[in-house]
């Protein structure tokens, strides 16, 4: 079943990618007004901390000050972010010497904002950090640029540092709510799927980043709310990672239940396959082994499958549990819809599921097809014996004979054996002794083909003695 587990993998880590573009935090300049429900109150120690949280007195900020920075606003709201930072710096950059601390730190985060908005991150990242340089700024402010750098440190691809600040914001935090959560697993996730990275150290990462989202989740599920599918991504692809694969598929069967997607009925019918193959337990094994037909077949069964691969992927799993009736159905339907490649392999295979499933004279004609398509005389050779079986030596011999000439033939003198036979049962001994002195030529069937020779001699004779007798 290793062919199930390889499309899983490649599922998996596609998926993971989409999951990091679709779920990043979208920045705001301010990040204040958290209002969600916590997922924990915390203990008598934690709210000691946020009650004593050192009080600040803040600095007036002008009538003139507020004045350049309601101007400058006037031009962001305009997406003129040039002409902003132009009034900007016109009105208070120049002085910045004579502003008390909380007007350079509003004027470094209208700064941070408008550097932002034009996607240069590392002036940005500098604008902000000056913010926090300032004295007695108010905490409404601090948590906001924080949480703020936090998010451009991980668009620029620097996780440890997204990381700190992410920490530093949730310390006076009481009721974070999932997003920030969020935004730390995906920080450890990127952590630990940096190049060149060890596994063992990947993992350490995987484990400090796997708490925060389960937290996001619990965090929607108490207040009522479902949890972004994305999330449960992000979760799937780390314990993946990590070789957890039960917990793979407890987060995929969940997955099928409130978003029944192809990708994930395919990737959990593979993760069920992949650990079928680790347990030592038959019991075990074949339980698993059965939940990945099961679940296969109810993606088939929905309309899912409709590449050739995945046709023949559901074929192929019919006849390892030995239903080749319903593997034959999928290729003969795959095949007259075009869904399934017409090749010498597909039609091989219909034919072969026939073939175990007892329906032989259904199988003749895919294995003639086949056979036509094939560069070699081997799939003739099968299609002789087949017509042997029913009894119909006459095609027998026929296709027999093709095999012989086109050719390619592992085992040629045996193919001479079956086509004399052949025309032993039609009663044509002089066509059989010519094929078994041909299969006598190979060293590896001439004691058989002796034998044949030599029954056929006494059996002429015998034939002789009876026309003499009759007249």
């Amino acid at each position: 079943m290793k062919n199930f587990t390889t499309l899983t993998k490649t599922l998996i880590s596609a998926t993971a990618a989409i999951a990091l573009v679709a779920t990043v935090v979208t920045i705001v300049p301010v990040a204040a007004g958290i209002t969600d429900q916590a997922f924990a109150s915390g203990t008598d120690k934690d709210k000691r901390k946020y009650e004593n949280r050192k009080t600040r007195r803040t600095p007036a900020l002008s009538e003139k000050i507020y004045k350049v920075l309601a101007k400058a606003q006037e031009q962001a709201d305009k997406n003129d972010y040039p002409a902003a930072m132009q009034v900007l710096e016109d009105g208070l950059g120049y002085k910045l010497d004579r502003l008390n601390s909380y007007e350079k730190a509003q004027y470094y985060n209208f700064k941070g904002f408008l550097l932002y908005s034009q996607e240069k991150y590392g002036p940005a990242l500098t604008a902000y950090n000056n913010v926090l340089n300032q004295k007695n700024i108010p905490l409404g402010l601090e948590d906001a640029t924080v949480y703020t750098m936090s998010q451009l440190y991980f668009i620029k691809g620097d996780f440890k540092g997204s990381i700190r600040m992410m920490l530093r914001w949730l310390e006076y935090q009481q009721q974070p709510t999932a997003q920030p959560l969020i935004l730390l697993g995906q920080a450890y996730y990127s952590l630990g799927t940096k190049d060149g990275i060890a596994q063992s150290v990947a993992n350490g990462y995987f484990k400090q980043g796997i708490p925060y989202i389960l937290k996001a989740i619990n965090l929607y599920k108490k207040s009522g709310k479902q949890p972004k599918e994305n999330w449960y991504l992000l979760l799937r692809v780390m314990y993946f990672n990590m070789k957890e694969n039960q917990k793979v598929i407890d987060i995929l069967e969940y997955l099928v239940q409130k978003w029944p997607k192809k990708s994930y009925w395919l990737q959990l019918a593979g993760m069920y396959g992949e650990m079928a193959s680790d347990v030592k337990s038959d019991t075990l094994r074949k339980s698993l082994e059965m939940k990945q037909l099961a679940t296969y077949e109810t993606a088939y069964r929905q309309g899912f499958l409709k590449e050739s691969s995945e046709l023949v992927n559901m074929s192929q799993l019919y006849m390892y549990h030995d239903a080749p009736y319903w593997a034959s159905v999928v290729l003969a339907k795959g095949l007259k819809s075009g869904q399934i490649k017409r090749n010498r392999r597909d039609y091989e295979n219909l034919a072969q599921a026939r073939i175990n499933a007892g329906d032989m004279r259904q199988a003749l004609a895919p294995l003639r097809k086949a056979a036509e398509l094939s560069d070699n005389g081997e799939l003739y050779k099968k299609l002789g014996q087949v017509y042997m079986q029913l009894d119909d030596y006459k095609n027998g011999a026929k296709f027999l004979e093709l095999a012989l000439k086109k050719g390619g033939l592992r085992r040629p003198d045996t193919v001479a054996v079956y086509q004399g036979m052949s025309y032993f049962n039609m009663g044509e001994l002089a066509k059989a002794r010519k094929s078994f002195e041909l299969a006598a030529k190979d060293k590896r069937s001439r004691k058989q083909a002796y034998k044949w020779i030599s029954y056929l001699k006494k059996e002429q004779k015998r034939l002789r003695q009876i026309k003499k007798y009759l007249g």
